[in-house]
């Protein structure tokens, strides 16, 4: 079984990017390493994962050049190699997906979908192109039920398929003093640590880094409450003046991009993950990674209740779901979960069971396996209707 990999971007720390790596690691596990072919419309850039990830070609970014010549590149890969499955990583990426599979001559279509992008302003171009593949592959319920509702997409043919946790290496470890110090952050048995951890950018201010200074602000009297803000970007800088003027120099600290073999460490510097998206036009989340990846080191999460992002979350198990409309949400949930530590515990063991019962990697390969194996079914299926 031939796979052509339509990917978007595969090198960057991005959540799409994790979610198609992962992906690509199952098919390549599943059909074998020679029969996956796989594509990236963005270059490697200095930003990117530390170690190298094997892709067959690369484009040069968003650009009518870049995408016309990613288009007909891959139109040509899918006739010369007569893929099976023609798989696309993003909704922007279907037309080339389509006159890939043109040319594959009778390969099947499979495209993945995750949040923002499926309301913004290209809304009207993609629906018609989404709602003719074969499958639909969506990183939550809520991204699902919107393909249906207003992409016209058949229910049978969407897939929910949740993002998943290396779970050997995200798991609960000791804190690690030394890079409390390495980052200038004060460290003390009776501190307690609320974490985030994403790209701040100005696109992005939707996840919610004002609403945790916001948040922080009220505990200005409560030395024991510390902020982390992992993460960079165009609206770091931002971020940072604002928590000066609000006179948190000494309870936000913004420790900057992290290495990816020093995520675990950083997730564990925590005591509390918090990433509270909102949803509008252009704005909201799938499923995001970090609060999984937080999760499984054992750290309790919340989360906002206007998009994918409260499938994480249990409300009131292994964190909380809040409005992020709310401006004293978060403040409780602070006082709930980071200062009460029995509850704290409580929740962070159910936040690791959940994510070894519902997020592990193993699961995502047997449900990637699953929808493979149904779609060839029909073919099968079908050819055996034209013999008979």
């Amino acid at each position: 079984m031939r796979i052509l990999f339509l990917g978007i971007g595969v090198f960057d720390k991005g959540g799409i990017s994790r979610y198609c790596r992962y992906q690509i690691r199952a098919l390549r596990e599943l059909a074998g390493a020679e029969n996956v072919n796989v594509m990236s419309l963005f270059p490697p850039g200095p930003n990117d994962f530390e170690e190298p990830f094997q892709a067959d070609y690369h484009g040069r970014g968003i650009g009518l050049g870049s995408e016309g010549s990613y288009l007909a590149n891959g139109a040509n890969r899918a006739f010369a190699m007569r893929p099976a499955i023609v798989w696309s990583s993003h909704v922007r990426l279907l037309p080339a997906a389509w006159a890939a599979r043109m040319a594959a001559i009778g390969g099947r279509l499979i495209a993945n979908v995750y949040g923002r992008e499926l309301w913004g302003r290209w809304q009207w171009a993609y629906r018609r192109l989404l709602s003719g593949a074969d499958a639909v592959v969506s990183d939550c319920h809520f991204s699902r039920d919107f393909v249906v509702d207003d992409y016209g997409v058949k229910p049978e043919r969407v897939r929910v398929i949740w993002d998943c946790v290396d779970l050997s290496r995200f798991r609960p470890q000791s804190r690690r003093t030394d890079l409390l110090e390495q980052f200038g952050i004060p460290s003390g048995a009776g501190l307690r640590y609320l974490l985030t951890l994403g790209r701040m950018e100005q696109a992005t201010r939707y996840k919610g880094y004002d609403r945790m200074l916001d948040a922080l602000e009220t505990f200005k009297g409560n030395p024991n409450v510390i902020g982390i803000f992992a993460g960079d970007g165009d609206d770091r800088e931002r971020l940072q003046r604002r928590a000066h003027e609000m006179g948190l120099e000494h309870k936000a600290f913004f420790i900057g991009s992290v290495p990816e073999a020093m995520l675990p460490d950083v997730y564990n510097l925590g005591d509390m993950f918090a990433l509270v998206s909102e949803r509008g036009h252009g704005k909201g989340e799938g499923v995001p990674l970090t609060p999984l990846e937080a999760a499984a080191c054992g750290k309790p999460i919340v989360v906002g209740n206007e998009d994918g992002s409260r499938e994480a979350v249990i409300d009131g198990e292994n964190g909380r779901v809040i409005s992020p409309r709310d401006p004293g949400a978060m403040r409780d949930a602070i006082a709930t979960i980071l200062l009460d530590d029995e509850n704290r515990k409580r929740m962070g063991l159910a936040a690791r069971a959940r994510i070894e019962a519902e997020f592990s990697y193993e699961g995502f390969r047997n449900k990637t396996a699953r929808l493979i194996d149904d779609l060839l079914k029909q073919d099968r299926g079908t050819e055996a209707e034209k013999i008979g």
